[in-house]
């Protein structure tokens, strides 16, 4: 392995490590997001008024069908990115910067389009008033925010562009370096390839989307624990050429 590809500084070190952790993060959040569906039959309520009673009867378990977990864990691509991009910049610079926007432009995108707070507030709205009126208004305003889900709005189509692009220009950068090894960058690659394939597809023919996104489920798993062992390896290669050259 080529010594020029790791820059010895500790800033790298608490990069990589971070990436690594947070490879173990999205690790559990893939596990977990799979029990909801599993054990909760996950997803956002198909009309306003059962998204109510939803939270009314359990505001948690609510929160839960409502992907609060993708909330929680998805801003944590910026860090998991970044960690990458340090990683493979030194050699194919420009494309690694190019795979970087496309990833952060991504997931800045799909925060902004986060409406669960929003939804919580007005149903509380709804729970507290007795005016049909209001709570009509109220109904179709939920309407109007279910409709734009984070996971169905144009802006979603446009992030999952966006992101699945990025990772697959950083897994084919994984192919023409010695920083990652081919296997993960060919994982990489079949797994984003799936998943941007699904959000095309699922534009003219839904039911094909859902197999497509079944089959870059479990590739998530196994990228993430790949792109982690990477990453600590990374972390302490960075490690002992500090101590080598203090």
């Amino acid at each position: 392995m080529n010594d020029l590809n790791y820059p010895k500084d500790k800033p790298s070190r608490i990069l990589y490590k971070a990436g690594g952790w947070t490879s173990i993060l999205f690790l559990v959040y893939s596990l977990v997001t799979i029990l909801i569906l599993v054990f909760l039959n996950g997803g956002y309520p198909e009309t306003a008024k059962e998204c109510f009673d939803m939270i009314r009867e359990n505001r948690f378990e609510a929160l839960l069908q409502l992907d609060i977990v993708s909330v929680i864990a998805i801003p944590f691509y910026y860090l998991l990115f970044f960690s990458i991009y340090r990683a493979l910049k030194t050699e194919h610079e420009l494309l690694a910067k190019m795979a970087l926007f496309c990833t952060l432009a991504g997931v800045t995108i799909f925060i902004a389009g986060v409406n669960l707070v929003s939804i919580l507030i007005v149903s509380d709205k709804y729970h507290m008033t007795a005016s049909p009126v209001v709570r009509q208004q109220l109904l179709a305003a939920c309407e109007g925010m279910l409709a734009s889900d984070m996971w169905i709005n144009t802006g979603a189509i446009i992030r999952g562009i966006l992101i699945e692009t990025g990772a697959i220009i950083f897994s084919i950068l994984m192919l023409k370096t010695l920083i990652f090894n081919k296997f993960t960058g060919w994982i990489g690659i079949i797994t984003h390839g799936f998943d941007l394939s699904s959000i095309f597809i699922g534009l003219f023919y839904p039911p094909i989307k859902e197999i497509f996104t079944m089959v870059a489920g479990p590739l998530y798993i196994v990228w993430f624990i790949l792109i982690g062992i990477r990453l600590f390896k990374l972390a302490r290669s960075n490690e002992n050429k500090e101590v080598a050259y203090k």
